[in-house]
Parts: C-alpha cells; structure tokens; sequence
C-alpha cells in the first residue's frame, strides 16, 4: 500500500474591492461508529465522523464568525485602528451571498447575474458611509474558502481514503484571518478606516467552509 497525504490548500480571493469617493472629485463539530475490517478488529467509521465533523462547524458558525470577527478587531487594534462594530445586517447580506456561492458552485465577488457586493447592499437596502477626511469610504468585501478537512491519507493503489485531519473552529477562524493578513488587498481592506462589518459562514456537505466578509 503506498500511503499519500494530500493537504487541503486554503483558497483565498485575490480580487477586493473598496469603493472610496473623494469629496474633492474623483472615484476610485462526534460520535463515530465503528465498521469491521476484515481480519475483524473495528475501525472508525471515516464517512461517519467526517459528517460529524462537519455538522460539528454547521451548527457553530455563528461563533465561528465571531470568532473572526474578534480576530479582525485584533489586527485593527495592533495596527492602530479602532474595532469595527459588529452589523447584523451585513452579516445577513455576507452570508447570503456565502451561500450562494456555496450552492451555485461558484467563488467570486460577481455573482452569475453580474452583481457585486455594492448591489447586494442596495438589493438589502443597506446605506452606510464612513466619511474620513475628503474621502467617503461606501463598502468592501473578503472572501475565503477554508476546508473541515485540513488533510487526508489515501491508499494510491486503491484511492481508498483511511485517515482524515481536521480543522477545529479556533483553526479555521485563525488561518482565515491570517490568510487575509498575508493578501495585500485583503489586508488593505481590514485596515482600511470603515466602522463596521459583518461576516456570514457557509459549511456544505462536503465540508467547505465559505465565508463572505462585509464592511462598511
């Protein structure tokens, strides 16, 4: 049996956006069952505790999102800003978009349609603006893709799976925003002087963890 172990890579956007307007004129979670082997010892039932796992994060992602949430706040703190306040509805905007990116198979800040973040606010009716300085600063958007399965071993000869590592939520929330962190635009869009953000987390079946990251 030749065993390989193949890492989950985090997928993060590269494409941000920050819509800022210059008032002086411009724009810019198991229980697992066991299963019999075949010299009959029991082994963990894999498929088992990976749903489990994964029903696991499902039903906490509201803590997973403020878990990142406080994280967020950290890096703003450690870098001289003020926290950013926590917006329900933003959070409501981010995680309907989380899902549809989820359940329409796709991973992009434009929707099918064509629409971004911005008319997914207006579609909510949302209107904020963070006025600093001569600049107005209307909204922005981060997007993530992390995995419950950080990685897995698998027999080569067979493709059998027979061990699965797992992200724990303090994980996925800490390599989400340290992902964000080592993208610049993403970065920028932390540290950027909004006041207000909201996050919204989406887990399929399969384990992906989408998560969608508004501010205003």
């Amino acid at each position: 049996m030749k065993v390989v172990r193949r890492d989950l890579a985090l997928a993060a956007m590269i494409l941000i956006v920050i819509w800022a307007v210059f008032l002086a004129g411009g724009c810019m979670e198991t229980t697992v069952s066991p299963v019999e082997t075949a010299n009959g010892e029991e082994a963990p039932d894999l498929q088992g505790e990976l749903q489990g796992k994964i029903q696991e994060v499902r039903s906490n992602a509201a803590n997973l999102a403020a878990t990142i949430h406080g994280l967020i706040n950290e890096e703003r703190r450690n870098n001289g800003l003020n926290p950013l306040q926590w917006d329900p509805t933003l959070a409501n905007i981010a995680l309907s978009h989380s899902k549809d990116m989820a359940v329409r198979d796709y991973f992009d800040h434009v929707s099918p349609e064509g629409d971004d973040f911005a008319d997914r606010y207006e579609e909510s009716g949302y209107r904020l603006e963070t006025s600093i300085g001569n600049q107005v600063y209307v909204g922005g958007e981060n997007l993530f893709l992390n995995n419950v399965v950080r990685s897995y071993a698998y027999d080569q000869e067979t493709n059998d799976i027979f061990e699965y590592q797992y992200n724990d939520p303090d994980e996925l929330a800490r390599s989400t925003v340290q992902g964000w962190m080592d993208s610049p635009g993403h970065r920028d869009n932390i540290l950027t002087p909004f006041t207000r953000e909201g996050i919204g987390i989406y887990v399929t079946d399969e384990g992906e963890v989408y998560i969608t990251e508004n501010f205003s």
